[in-house]
């Protein structure tokens, strides 16, 4: 019986835990750059016992969302593969969320105060925003070559962690993309769509409903016991 009430906990548990995912990409539709997460259940064996439970894990979609133009010469948008590199402090992040803005010191930097990182590594400063950025990422300051912007992807082997809404963390070395492909002017919008979301909620509640039903039944299986056992006295 036990088992019972154990599996519909689980159940429970991992339709909560889905609804959370789902509400989490509504909440970021309108944040360039977000990647939706996508939760999906798997079954995991108990350590020591033969007993099985539903848990829901949680991975990142990374398919490209629609590229909008924003006018402003420093947002960059990426078409195709890749992350562009920010420092942040004395750490990399990696991230498609390409709104940057000139800061004092000339450094380009993002609305989290990421530095924008050139091909190579090293902080990417200008003397002005005035600047021409082409598709594979060179940039130009009338009509001179004075750096480029690398675009960077995960090699077998390395895992993305998200670090916050748009960023990423690599677990190893990442390499630089061959042919780049990025957009000036432009920023990525998020990936979620608010149908799919709303699907997965639908699912998520009548997966909490199976749930409940378990709980239910138990309920009446003690019941029947219970009245059983009082009858034989």
């Amino acid at each position: 019986m036990s088992g019972l009430v154990e599996s519909a906990a689980a159940i429970l548990s991992a339709s909560e835990r889905r609804l959370e995912v789902a509400a989490h990409n509504v909440a970021n539709v309108s944040t360039p750059g977000y990647k939706r997460k996508l939760g999906f259940s798997q079954i995991m064996a108990r350590a020591g016992t033969a007993a099985v439970e539903p848990e829901l894990a949680v991975r990142n979609d990374l398919a490209q969302g629609k590229l909008v133009s924003t006018g402003n010469p420093l947002d960059l948008a990426i078409s195709g593969d890749g992350f562009l590199a920010v420092r942040a402090g004395d750490r990399l992040l990696y991230t498609r969320q390409g709104q940057f803005r000139l800061a004092e010191d000339g450094t380009v930097v993002s609305a989290q105060g990421h530095v924008l990182q050139q091909a190579g590594g090293g902080d990417l400063v200008l003397q002005n925003a005035a600047v021409k950025i082409l598709d594979d990422g060179s940039v130009l300051d009338q009509g001179r070559p004075i750096a480029r912007v690398g675009l960077y992807s995960a090699p077998a082997g390395v895992a993305l962690d998200a670090v916050s809404e748009a960023h990423f963390a690599a677990s190893g070395t990442m390499e630089e993309v061959a042919e780049p492909s990025i957009r000036q002017g432009m920023v990525e919008s998020s990936n979620v769509a608010m149908g799919d979301e709303m699907v997965t909620m639908m699912a998520a509640m009548r997966q909490a409903e199976s749930g409940a039903r378990l709980v239910q039944v138990y309920d009446e299986l003690m019941g029947r016991a219970l009245t059983t056992l009082g009858g034989t006295r």
